[in-house]
């Protein structure tokens, strides 16, 4: 079986995959100062839950944009689970043609998510990922990473619009409404919700004037459902997305 394993700055994706389907997948939270034994711990029970155990892994796929658990997740996966690994990044084959300045600054999650959407389209397509950044991806068929764009997060711009402005308070992450606030709530959740949309939809607009194309639109992340609710510009909502990449990138390369 494979682990495939996707580390971002608020949580930490992991799926079992066994060569025909997804056995489990589970989001736990990232802790900087865990160890990998401690991790090495709770993934044995999450796996247990499932009727699963670490001794039947024997492959496992890394993606990383939080360097320090980088090693500790590749001692995890070689040391204590005795798998063979890979870690997302220069020099694996991905299946794409990464046209940007400089490959090694796009994030191995955003390379996962652009490998799983263009499996699925064949075509020109750009994933939204909803994240601590909100980061689109173009890919151009056939098979071009073009580029990304990258925003503040909608939890990111929350709590610096509370954080800096006193009489602001912290507000659900749902849509008010009216996109004209009544009260100091609603304002901050029509400038939050709306304005993100507004943002996407804005972004996915810009990208396919440079693409040339129509493009189809996939989103994915831990903050995107309230935005994909309200805009048509986006087609599909896979929460597990970045996993899915994963898989195909270790099928690539094992």
């Amino acid at each position: 079986m494979l682990l495939a394993v996707d580390i971002g700055n608020i949580r930490i994706g992991l799926g079992v995959h066994d060569g025909r389907g997804w056995r489990a997948r589970f989001r736990i939270r990232t802790v900087l100062e865990k160890t990998a034994d401690e991790y090495f711990v709770l993934l044995e029970s999450l796996l247990r839950r499932e009727s699963l155990s670490p001794g039947k892994i024997q492959r496992a796929v890394i993606s990383s944009v939080v360097p320090p658990l980088t090693q500790v997740f590749q001692e995890l996966c070689g040391g204590l689970i005795g798998a063979e690994f890979l870690a997302v990044g220069p020099g694996v084959r991905t299946g794409l043609n990464i046209r940007v300045d400089n490959p090694a600054e796009v994030g191995a999650d955003l390379v996962a998510d652009a490998v799983a959407a263009y499996e699925r389209f064949r075509g020109s397509c750009i994933v939204v990922d909803f994240g601590t950044a909100t980061a689109l991806v173009a890919v151009k068929a056939p098979g071009i990473l073009t580029g990304v764009a990258i925003a503040p997060g909608i939890e990111v711009a929350a709590e610096a619009l509370a954080r800096r402005a006193a009489q602001l308070l912290e507000v659900p992450r749902i849509p008010p409404r009216r996109a004209i606030g009544r009260n100091t709530r609603e304002a901050m959740q029509s400038g939050l919700i709306f304005g993100f949309v507004g943002l996407v939809e804005g972004l996915i607009s810009r990208m396919e004037r440079e693409l040339r194309e129509d493009a189809r639109v996939i989103a994915t992340g831990a903050y995107a459902e309230p935005i994909v609710s309200l805009t048509d510009r986006i087609e599909i909502y896979d929460p597990w997305l970045t996993l899915e990449g994963l898989r195909l990138i270790a099928a690539r390369n094992f």
